[in-house]
C-alpha cells in the first residue's frame, strides 16, 4: 500500500458546544456523523499539491462557531423573552394581589363603618323612643277605639286605668272609646258648629280622626242631627 493511500489517525480536541455544532452541520450536509463530514471539508481544503491551507482551517473553525454562536443567540433569545414574559406575569400577579388585597380592605372597613353606623341607630333609636305610658299614647293619638285593640290586651284594666288617668271614657252600645280630655272639648266645639250632616263636608271639619269618633258617634245613636235648628245634638245622659 502506497503512502499515499494508506490511513492516518488524526486526533482533533474540541469543545463540547462545537461538537454541537458540527453534529447539526454534519446533518444538514447529508453526512452520517461528523468524521465524514470532516473529512470531507478537509479534502475541499486540500490543495492541488496536497498540501492544506492552514488559514483555510481557520476560516472553518471560525465560521463553525459563528454558526454556533448564531444558533446558541437564537435559542437564548427565545428564552429571554420567556424568561421576560414570566417576570411581567408575575409583575401583574403581584399588582392584582395588592389590588385584591385593598378592595378586601375596603370590603372589611365598609362592613365595620355600617355595623358602627347600625348600631349608633340603634342605640339613638333607644334613646329618641323612650317607653311611653299609655296615657301618653292616648295624648298622642287622641282616641283609642275598643275595637281596633289587639285581643291580648285586657281591656277593662286599659280602660280602668284610663279612667284612673283622667281620660274620657264613652260607654257605647257597641263598644267603649278612651279619648284625651283636650281632644274631646275641641271635638265637642267642633262638632255642635256645623250645620251640615254632609259626610264630606263634616270630614273637613273635624279632620280623619274626628270623622272616625264622629261616625262610630252616630252609628251608636249617640248624637243626632237636628233638621230643624240644622244643629247636631248629643244624645241626654249617653256621652259626658
Amino acid at each position: 500500500m502506497s503512502e499515499e493511500k494508506r490511513v492516518k489517525e488524526v486526533k482533533l480536541e474540541i469543545p463540547g458546544d462545537l461538537y454541537v455544532g458540527l453534529e447539526r452541520l454534519a446533518r444538514e450536509e447529508g453526512y452520517s456523523n461528523v468524521t465524514e463530514y470532516l473529512i470531507s471539508v478537509i479534502k475541499n481544503l486540500v490543495t492541488s499539491n496536497g498540501r492544506v491551507l492552514l488559514e483555510d482551517f481557520s476560516r472553518l473553525k471560525a465560521r463553525i462557531e459563528r454558526y454556533i454562536q448564531d444558533e446558541v443567540n437564537k435559542r437564548l433569545s427565545v428564552i429571554d423573552a420567556t424568561r421576560s414574559q414570566i417576570a411581567e406575569l408575575y409583575e401583574r400577579l403581584d399588582a392584582v394581589q395588592q389590588k385584591l388585597s385593598e378592595l378586601e380592605s375596603l370590603v372589611r372597613n365598609i362592613y365595620v363603618q355600617k355595623a358602627k353606623i347600625s348600631s349608633e341607630v340603634q342605640e339613638s333609636t333607644r334613646i329618641k323612643k323612650p317607653y311611653k305610658t299609655g296615657i301618653e299614647r292616648l295624648k298622642e293619638e287622641k282616641v283609642v277605639f275598643e275595637s281596633k285593640l289587639p285581643p291580648r290586651i285586657q281591656h277593662d284594666r286599659l280602660f280602668a286605668y284610663f279612667e284612673r288617668e283622667g281620660a274620657v271614657v264613652l260607654r257605647l252600645t257597641r263598644e267603649r272609646i278612651a279619648i284625651d280630655p283636650e281632644y274631646w272639648k275641641e271635638f265637642k266645639q267642633r262638632l255642635l258648629s256645623l250645620s251640615t250632616n254632609v259626610e264630606d263636608e263634616i270630614r273637613n271639619v273635624l279632620g280623619d280622626k274626628g270623622f272616625e269618633l264622629w261616625k262610630t258617634l252616630y252609628s251608636n245613636n249617640a248624637i243626632i242631627f237636628d233638621s230643624r235648628a240644622r244643629k247636631w245634638k248629643f244624645v241626654p245622659d249617653t256621652v259626658p
